[in-house]
């Protein structure tokens, strides 16, 4: 891999396959030295996929299950002398060869996502109408446009560690409200295209579509409802004629 910026990989990871092993050995042999895996509270069954990963790979361990935001928080806590750091998911999704592409352009950019094709006919419903649902209201809140609000490969310089630690939400959320203040904060969101992979509907994934939707953006779905609440008590005074 030609490129001299050094960038730390950070792989959230909970009860892994052996999709992890795979991903390390490749990146490793893509030239990526500074990767950091967080054992998100997996269950023992998975601590022999744990055990196989190389000595040279940093790994921090949750007790119990904390959450994909935090994972990447106490991950970027541990960037001493890098100048950015790259989130990878641990299920499979991410190609190394798209890690690569958005490394390339840190290089002179500071934020780059891995935008993924949801037109595509392997992408299931459900992360379909997920996606969908999330980047209508980003663009509602922050009069942005992205296509994939929702990746989980993204390039971020070290310039925004604060930003990024000081970021609310522990579990997925976070990752939108990550986005929320680089709007927030005038700074610009790029993108590039990468492969869309699910395979047998993503089952590794533990994303829920309904629940952590809520949880993403639970602030507007509040409003939505006071002025939905409002709506009703309006109609029914103006029926009433009080």
């Amino acid at each position: 891999m030609k490129n001299r910026m050094k960038h730390t990989i950070i792989i959230p990871s909970l009860n892994p396959n052996d999709k992890l092993l795979l991903l390390v050995d490749n990146l490793l042999k893509s030239g990526f030295d500074d990767i950091i895996v967080v054992n998100d509270g997996s269950s023992r069954e998975y601590d022999d996929i744990y055990d196989k990963l190389p000595n040279k790979i940093r790994i921090i361990k949750h007790d119990k299950n904390l959450g994909k935001g935090l994972s990447i928080k106490d991950a970027i806590k541990l960037i001493d002398n890098s100048d950015a750091f790259i989130t990878v998911d641990s299920d499979g999704q991410h190609l190394v060869e798209d890690v690569i592409k958005v490394s390339n352009e840190l290089k002179d950019k500071d934020i780059v996502l891995g935008e993924r094709n949801f037109k595509e006919k392997n992408v299931p419903f459900k992360s379909k109408f997920g996606n969908a649902f999330s980047r209508i209201v980003f663009k509602l809140r922050t009069g942005i446009s992205l296509n994939d609000t929702q990746t989980g490969l993204r390039g971020i310089n070290t310039k925004y560690k604060k930003l990024a630690l000081e970021t609310e939400g522990n579990r997925y959320e976070y990752e939108m409200n990550f986005l929320y203040n680089l709007a927030k904060n005038n700074i610009k969101i790029n993108t590039i295209s990468i492969k869309t992979i699910y395979e047998n509907g993503n089952k590794g994934s533990h994303f829920n579509v309904i629940r952590d939707s809520l949880l993403i953006h639970r602030c507007i779905l509040i409003i939505l409802l006071m002025l939905i609440i409002l709506l009703i008590l309006s109609t029914v005074v103006i029926i009433l004629g009080v």
